[in-house]
């Protein structure tokens, strides 16, 4: 039995554009803030709040003011992040209407912080065509239908499609490479090999009993102790892994191996050569990438 390990790809850190950086060059929209983010060890979540505000429809910037007004917690820091992210793995699930908005969301916010203190008023007012009573004045309310208000609404909404364009294109790279990741896979020396797995239905009996030949030399108690050991060492297995190594299938276990890091498959598979589970396995791990080959 050998370990196969595909070609190596590079890893590299998600990116998300969260603003086209031409955007302003030629318009009244706000400077948009760096366009190259990197993964955080700890992401950020969204909270209630910003859940709901995620589920507002693509362009409906009516809702979205009113929701504001109502969620004021909604314009807090990290929260254009956190909707990015949702965004990101919305994609991923291939739930593109839903990362459509979340995206169309977090550019609202991000225009909203980059126009100061009062940027939400200062956005609905500047960029849409639409102005609740209580933050303008009847002039503003008939002047809003101006040109100047409606290349803006574009700015931001062109904005919007190079960014959400951008989540799709770092989604589809994304899978690209974890497709071609470094991954342990169990893979039979010859044709005439096969590799099965010798699952316990339990701990041993207590009042265990050696019978057969072969087994008059046996120590009771050793054998005991190397089926516990079996045991537990199955015990310690994800269910998703434990039932694939029930129903025997290779396969379903170089599915799970071919989803971890590297140093977590290889313990998993000395852990089954370890405790009798893995039949026709040698006693190292062979590598058999063109950096082990001799």
């Amino acid at each position: 039995m050998a370990l196969s390990k595909p070609i190596k790809a590079k890893t590299k850190t998600t990116e998300i554009e969260v603003l086209n950086p031409k955007a302003s060059s030629s318009s009244s929209a706000p400077p948009p803030p760096d366009t190259d983010t990197e993964e955080e060890d700890t992401l950020p979540q969204l909270s209630p709040s910003l859940v709901g505000f995620s589920k507002i429809p693509v362009g409906n910037f009516e809702k979205s003011y009113e929701y504001i007004q109502g969620h004021r917690d909604v314009i807090v820091e990290g929260a254009s992040d956190a909707l990015l992210v949702a965004a990101f793995e919305a994609e991923s699930e291939g739930k593109t209407k839903y990362a459509a908005q979340c995206v169309f969301q977090s550019l609202l916010l991000q225009y909203c912080d980059q126009l100061g203190k009062d940027g939400v008023g200062v956005f609905f007012r500047r960029y849409i065509d639409f102005v609740d009573r209580s933050i303008c004045s009847a002039h503003c309310r008939a002047s809003r239908m101006t040109s100047g208000n409606k290349v803006a609404e574009k700015v931001f909404t062109d904005d919007f499609a190079k960014t959400y364009a951008h989540l799709k294109e770092r989604v589809r790279i994304t899978k690209e490479e974890a497709s071609s990741r470094e991954q342990i896979q169990l893979v039979a020396e010859g044709g005439d090999v096969t590799i099965t797995f010798n699952v316990p239905d339990g701990p041993p009996p207590a009042d265990l009993r050696l019978e057969g030949p072969g087994t008059e030399d046996l120590d009771i108690e050793e054998v005991r102790k190397a089926l516990q050991l079996r045991w537990d060492v199955f015990e310690s297995f994800s269910p998703d892994l434990q039932h694939a190594l029930k129903e025997n299938s290779l396969e379903a276990v170089n599915l799970i191996l071919g989803e971890m890091d590297v140093p977590t498959a290889e313990a998993i598979v000395e852990a089954l050569s370890m405790g009798g589970i893995l039949n026709f396995a040698e006693g190292g791990i062979r590598d058999e990438t063109k950096n082990g080959e001799t």
